[in-house]
């Protein structure tokens, strides 16, 4: 933890020296109640942000350093932002260089696009609150060949990354609920990442999936958030309070009118980090186990795996059992643009339907955000998946 806060604390300070230099040292601001009010402003964002990853990770509790949270979390969008802008204004202040424009023309442009890229960053964060907060169903179909007649038009509803608790609380997860319940879904495939902290600070907010009506059940899987704070055990036990069958590295089956559908779930890598146990389960139970987890496929049937991570699909394994669909999350489709390309470096597949080494996955972009409560350019969603023969 020390060598995690350390290296937080670099990078922010970074962060700072390039935004002070940038939109205070650049522009030949002289007045000293901007240049110490800037100093001031970007030490008491950064310790705010601290306090929002703390806050989400479940370290702290309250009002107080949710409000703090919030604010740095927010502030670490804009500063994001701001980034991105000092950065195109340096490009064009090196241009003015190689142009041999002079240096009072250079502080003109400096101080020209300042207000400009103060603005737009604000403006842009302002609209990624926004358009975090409008979670709405979509709509896919996803044929998978020789799917049996009595599961023609089949609708599985998938929820995914919600980080309920610290930021979002009920109020998201009812809005989930009310959402999918409208979709009409056979089933519900809850993917992980369902809330942030543990069961003694934030169980409650998961009350309203009791409330999810499909007729052939609600399934989950544990996402790699379920095991940061420590308290796994506890949030699958809650899952079962509600109704929900997790599936932990093991299998479902699914009958309508003779035909079946089976469900694999697998838990997540995270819990190789974390295996800590509390409120009696064993450890074994929570780590990931691929293997087990498809032991009873059946290539003849149609099989719908349920993994958080999309780079589950890579695994030969996957591929061998004859599984038609997987479905994930954990990318959030990038959060806020232009994460969007950062994060296909670390997945094969960022967001929607797409075939993973011959298996064809669907990975959700998520209903809820971790880090800063925006969305840029990356709706929240709750996909619904129609299957069907072709």
């Amino acid at each position: 933890m020390p060598a995690v806060l350390l290296v937080a604390s670099g990078i922010l300070l970074l962060f700072g020296i390039i935004l002070y230099r940038r939109f205070v040292r650049a522009p030949r601001y002289q007045s000293l109640l901007i240049r110490i009010g800037a100093v001031v402003g970007l030490v008491a964002m950064s310790a705010a942000i601290f306090v929002g990853f703390a806050y989400q990770n479940g370290n702290l509790v309250g009002r107080l350093p949710r409000l703090v949270g919030m604010l740095g979390m927010t502030w670490l969008a804009a500063a994001f932002y701001l980034l991105l802008g000092a950065g195109l204004s340096a490009i064009v202040a090196l241009a003015l260089r190689i142009a041999r424009r002079d240096r009072a023309a250079i502080i003109r442009w400096h101080r020209r696009s300042v207000p400009v890229i103060v603005v737009a960053s604000l403006a842009v964060t302002g609209y990624g609150v926004l358009e975090a907060g409008r979670l709405a169903v979509t709509e896919s179909t996803v044929t998978i060949p020789g799917l049996p007649a009595q599961l023609e038009g089949y609708r599985v509803a998938v929820i995914t990354d919600l980080h309920a608790g610290p930021v979002r609380g009920t109020d998201l997860v009812d809005r989930a609920v009310t959402l999918t319940n409208r979709s009409g879904p056979d089933a519900v495939l809850l993917v992980g990442d369902l809330t942030d902290g543990t069961t003694a600070q934030f169980g409650d907010v998961l009350t309203p999936l009791a409330d999810l009506a499909a007729p052939d059940g609600v399934y989950a899987v544990t996402g790699n958030h379920e095991y940061y704070a420590g308290d796994s055990a506890g949030w699958v036990n809650r899952w079962r309070t509600l109704g929900i069958e997790p599936l932990l590295n093991d299998s479902a089956t699914i009958e309508r009118d003779g035909a079946r559908l089976r469900l694999a779930g697998v838990n997540d890598d995270a819990a190789i980090e974390t295996a800590g146990t509390r409120d009696g389960l064993p450890a074994a139970e929570l780590l990931p186990d691929l293997a087990a987890a498809l032991a009873q496929v059946d290539p003849q049937e149609p099989t719908i795996l349920l993994a958080h991570r999309p780079g589950v699909a890579e695994d030969p394994l996957v591929r061998a059992a004859g599984v038609d669909l997987m479905v994930s999350g954990h990318t959030h489709g990038g959060q806020i643009w232009p994460f969007t390309y950062l994060v296909k470096l670390a997945n094969p597949t960022v967001s929607g339907l797409d075939s993973i080494d011959g298996t064809t996955a669907y990975t959700s972009r998520g209903a809820g955000t971790w880090g800063p409560p925006t969305r840029v350019l990356v709706p929240a969603e709750i996909p619904v998946l129609t299957l069907t023969a072709g």
